[in-house]
Parts: structure tokens; C-alpha cells; sequence
């Protein structure tokens, strides 16, 4: 293979492990204010952009590990009870929810599967309770709250 049809990939790079096939790319763009915030937060630490950007990326996304929210260990049913969750306790008939989770955290799930892989495990966290054909949500809380005490 020459190193023109390589195209982006590194030297340890083949066919079967291009980073660039494996790894989700993102791109955006950032007002004036945050884009200063940003240079100037990577001109003074010395990161380089894009560390900062999955660092950030890693905290706020709901399914880390380290997120500011109090969620489910498993990354699945804390996507899905984020896809649910607000900042206030809400009530949520189950087909409602369940069009929810299927559209969003869940859309490989068949909407008749949901109740059972996904509504029910939840149930277990606490986070959540079905009852009545109603599905009541406690709000999301912050890791602090709960090390505070409140």
C-alpha cells in the first residue's frame, strides 16, 4: 500500500484499526466569549484542544462515570433515566416515557421491550417508580447535593 492511499491514517494504522473509523468526530464552533475562555484556558494550562474538549465532553455527558449528576452504574439506564429526568420531580404516563426512551437513549429497544429492559431496572435504582400506568421522576441531583447532605 502506498503512503498516498493511507489518506489521514498514522504509520500504525491499517485497514482494520484507522482510529479515524473507530473514533466519533465532532466539530463545532464557539462564541467570542467561550472561545476566549477556551485559548486562554489551553494557552495557560499548555493542553492541546482537543484534551480539553473530551475532558469537558466526558464530565458533562450523562453516562460517565464522572458526571455531576447522581446516576444508575450502568451507562444505560443512566442514559435513560437522564432522557427522562429534569430539574424538578415530574410524572410521565408509561407510553409517554416509553416513546421517550425509545426515541432517545434507547432506539434499538422495540417499544414493547422497553418496560421490561429498561423502565423495570430502573425502578430498582430508586430514581424512578412506575405505578398506575404513570411513571414518576425524581429530578436530577447533583453529586455535591448529595455529599453536602441536602
Amino acid at each position: 500500500m502506498s503512503s498516498q492511499s493511507r489518506g489521514s491514517r498514522l504509520p500504525d494504522d491499517s485497514e482494520s484499526n484507522d482510529r479515524h473509523r473507530t473514533e466519533e468526530r465532532a466539530e463545532g464552533r464557539l462564541g467570542d466569549e467561550l472561545g476566549r475562555r477556551f485559548a486562554s484556558f489551553v494557552d495557560e494550562h499548555g493542553e492541546h484542544k482537543s484534551d480539553v474538549v473530551r475532558e469537558a465532553l466526558d464530565e458533562f455527558l450523562p453516562s460517565s462515570e464522572r458526571s455531576r449528576y447522581v446516576l444508575p452504574r450502568d451507562p444505560e439506564l443512566a442514559d435513560a433515566y437522564v432522557a427522562l429526568a429534569g430539574d424538578e420531580r415530574r410524572k410521565i404516563a408509561v407510553d409517554v416515557a416509553e416513546d421517550i426512551l425509545c426515541r432517545e437513549s434507547h432506539p434499538n429497544t422495540p417499544k414493547e421491550l422497553v418496560r421490561q429492559e429498561v423502565l423495570e431496572p430502573l425502578t430498582e435504582t430508586g430514581l424512578i417508580a412506575v405505578e398506575y400506568g404513570t411513571v414518576a421522576v425524581h429530578p436530577l441531583t447533583t453529586r455535591t447535593e448529595v455529599s453536602d447532605g441536602e
